[in-house]
């Protein structure tokens, strides 16, 4: 199957299916800290050394560096392709972020009602985590007695991640380096120098080194995504090429570049999945995007069930909190999340005039103290 076909032929792929199963996915794993505490061993954590929702998490890389690359690739203009991304990030985060701070807190709190609404901490939680980083991940008094304490949704601390590989994507574009081939390649030779460059760092105990870890590992399935895009006219997704690739990645297993052939698997694999033709799963598109809802309210929920369960199990926080977890992300979606993304040409149009009369009244201002 070439890619470019699937690409033209429209929405018909498995991607919202995709990110729905690694939405969950995150949820399961969290599970198993979240009952019996931090250091917790994870499902997949001691065959491939990352656990269940690392995993998950590289899926949400890889499908977003490809469709952010096809968004930047049709967008209007800048100002209409930055909207949409901050639309489809902050109105469900704002939202879970005031439930949380407002809603949540007050209601588990152990250090009583006014203690908690007199403690700059509650009124800091939602502008300190809208900027994504660094984040207060905990809340005066809230899930202090859990197997997990204080955190109340840990999920959070990719957003800056994602944020920055957009970033990067944008710089790329802009630069005119994904305009060719040989631009593109000059590209990925920039950033495999940096990526190898990094490696003796993150394995030091340097002071915020977490940031360029974290970002080492999630940049690659992203920048793996932007490449499939990029060569999309040229790219076979074949069964044969996802057996080979995974033959070679159980080979490697051990040796120091076994992660990195993992992640450029594991994402061919994924789309592979995600372009086959399958008109049942196909059908779940019209119901609507719940994964980022998914993946957002997943955390706090699991976390009210270990502070009414204390000896909650992991299959039971899956089988208790995964429910209620879809019907806040289907609610997030058809309230929250999809109402402002329908905006987004609106606010993008309304932006670009105020972008365009700011720059003309301060050129008429440099002309009038000019003379």
């Amino acid at each position: 199957m070439l890619l470019q076909s699937s690409v033209t032929e429209g929405r018909d792929n498995s991607f919202n299916v995709l990110r729905m199963i690694a939405a969950g996915a995150v949820l399961i794993s969290h599970a198993y800290p979240l009952s019996f505490g931090p250091g917790t061993s994870e499902p997949l954590e001691t065959a491939l050394r990352m656990t269940l929702g690392t995993l998950a998490v590289l899926t949400f890389f890889a499908i977003s560096g490809y469709f952010i690359s096809l968004s930047f690739h049709n967008r209007r203009s800048f100002v209409h392709f930055a909207t949409a991304r901050a639309l489809r990030i902050y109105p469900g985060l704002l939202c879970v972020l005031v439930l949380t701070a407002l809603i949540l807190g007050p209601a588990t709190t152990k250090i009583g009602l006014a203690r908690y609404l007199s403690d700059q901490e509650t009124f800091l939680y939602i502008p300190r985590n809208l900027a994504l980083w660094p984040l207060q991940f905990g809340l005066p008094g809230v899930f202090v007695e859990n197997p997990y304490p204080v955190a109340i949704n840990g999920s959070l601390w990719t957003l800056v991640y994602e944020v920055l590989c957009y970033i990067m994507l944008t710089v790329v574009g802009l630069a005119g380096l994904t305009s060719n081939w040989r631009r593109y390649a000059l590209f990925l030779a920039v950033y495999a120098f940096w990526y190898i460059a990094s490696i003796p760092l993150i394995r030091e105990d340097y002071p915020h080194i977490t940031i360029l870890r974290n970002l080492h590992l999630l940049s690659l399935p992203f920048v793996a995504g932007m490449t499939i895009f990029q060569f999309r006219d040229r790219m076979q997704l074949r069964l044969l090429i996802v057996t080979l690739l995974a033959l070679g990645t159980a080979i490697s297993y051990g040796r120091p570049w076994f992660h990195e052939l993992f992640v450029v698997s594991w994402s061919y694999t994924i789309f592979y999945i995600g372009f086959l033709k399958c008109r049942l799963l196909f059908a779940y598109n019209r119901l609507g995007d719940y994964s980022y809802g998914m993946y957002i309210y997943a955390f706090p929920v699991e976390q009210i069930i270990a502070s009414l369960y204390v000896k909650s199990t992991p299959v039971m926080m899956v089988a208790m909190s995964m429910p209620i977890t879809v019907v806040l992300a289907v609610v997030s979606w058809h309230f929250v999340e999809e109402r402002a993304l329908a905006q987004k040409g609106a606010v993008a149009v309304w932006l670009t005039r105020g972008i365009n009369a700011t720059y003309v009244r301060l050129s008429q201002q440099r002309q009038i103290d000019e003379h």
